[in-house]
C-alpha cells in the first residue's frame, strides 16, 4: 500500500472504534485511539484530522477532544427531533438527565450530595419532592438511579462531581454541576426556554439564568432587570 492507502486503512480503524463507542457515550481514550497504530504519535497525528472531517461528513459525528484531557467524546451534529429516535431505556435516561439539568441550571449553582446514609440534601432532596427516591425502583425510572446518577452519568460526562474542599465536613460530600458532554448536547439557553415552556413561563421572568445565557445574543444585548 502507498502512504495514502495506509492512511485511508487507518482512518477507517480509528473510526470503527469512534462508532462503537458512539451509543454508550463512554470518553474515548487517546491511548486506545493510537493503540490501533502502535502506539505511532505521528501516524495519529495525521490520521486524526482525516477521522474527525470523514466522521462529520458521513455520518454527521463530532469528535471532539475533552478539554485539559486525553480524551474525546462523539455526539450527533443532528439534534434529535423526537424521542422515537430513542428506545425506552434511552428515553428514560434523557428525561431523568433533562430533570437534573434543568435544576441545575435554574440553581445555577452546583448542588450538594450528601454521602451519608441518607440522601437528604439539595439535588434528591429535589428529585425526591417529585417522588423519585434515588433508593427505589421506579414505575417510570426504574432501579439503580443512584448509580446512573452518581455512575453512569458523571463517566459519560454529562455531569460533574468534585469533592467538596469545606474543611467544616464531617463527611465527604460533593459538588455536581454540568459536564463538559451536557455543555455541548445542551446548549443552556434551550434547556431553560424547555424548562420555562413546562413551567408555563417565559425564559425572562428567570432573570439570573436569561441575563447569563440568553441576553447577550440578543442583538440588543438587552439584559432584563
Amino acid at each position: 500500500m502507498n502512504n495514502e492507502e495506509k492512511l485511508a486503512y487507518w482512518r477507517n480503524a480509528i473510526i470503527a472504534l469512534v462508532l462503537n463507542n458512539v451509543e454508550n457515550k463512554m470518553p474515548i481514550k487517546e491511548e486506545d485511539m493510537r493503540e490501533i497504530l502502535d502506539k505511532d504519535k505521528m501516524l495519529f497525528r495525521q490520521c486524526l484530522p482525516l477521522v474527525i472531517q470523514s466522521l462529520k461528513k458521513v455520518y454527521g459525528i463530532i469528535l471532539q477532544k475533552v478539554p485539559d484531557t486525553k480524551k474525546y467524546i462523539c455526539y450527533s451534529e443532528l439534534r434529535v427531533s423526537s424521542t422515537v429516535e430513542y428506545d425506552e431505556e434511552q428515553c428514560r435516561h434523557l428525561t431523568l438527565l433533562f430533570i437534573i439539568l434543568s435544576y441545575l441550571l435554574m440553581k445555577d449553582a452546583r448542588v450538594d450530595e450528601d454521602l451519608s446514609k441518607y440522601f437528604t440534601e439539595q439535588l434528591f432532596d429535589f428529585l425526591k419532592g417529585l417522588r423519585i427516591r434515588i433508593d427505589e425502583e421506579h414505575p417510570y425510572f426504574k432501579d439503580n438511579i443512584k448509580k446512573l446518577i452518581g455512575e453512569t452519568f458523571v463517566k459519560q460526562l454529562y455531569l460533574k462531581r468534585e469533592k467538596s474542599d469545606s474543611e467544616t465536613d464531617l463527611e465527604t460530600r460533593f459538588l455536581y454541576s454540568w459536564g463538559y458532554r451536557a455543555t455541548v448536547e445542551f446548549p443552556a439557553k434551550d434547556v431553560l426556554q424547555q424548562t420555562a415552556q413546562i413551567l408555563g413561563k417565559e425564559p425572562r421572568e428567570f432573570v439570573a439564568v436569561y441575563n447569563k445565557y440568553c441576553a447577550e445574543e440578543n442583538e440588543e444585548t438587552m439584559v432584563v432587570d
